[in-house]
């Protein structure tokens, strides 16, 4: 059970976070959302002796607000437009989703 209400992950979103557009490209329905971006490290070992360092950019919002985000969404961010990969809730009102540009 969360301890936190969707009103208190608002504040948080507000604070830190930053306005985007989300588009359901099943539905072909577009909405204002708050998300907070970011991009997080990733490291690779192809099986070689050289290991590739990239980037995620990785999204967090609330489920509340994202209910229907699915692989090939989009999420449009400060000029950016990423493809969502992977949607990874965390059944206690958030929700993490994986892009790509």
């Amino acid at each position: 059970m969360a301890v936190e209400t969707d009103a208190m992950r608002l504040d948080l979103l507000q604070d830190f976070g930053t306005s985007s557009t989300f588009t359901d490209t099943s539905a072909a329905t577009s909405s204002t959302v708050t998300v907070i971006l970011t991009n997080e490290y990733l490291a690779a070992d192809p099986g070689g002796s050289v290991v590739v360092q990239s980037s995620e950019p990785i999204a967090v919002g609330r489920s509340i607000d994202l209910p229907a985000i699915a692989q090939g969404d989009t999420l449009a961010i400060s000029g950016t437009t990423y493809t969502i990969t992977e949607v990874e809730p965390d059944n206690e009102g958030m929700i993490r989703v994986r892009m790509r540009t």
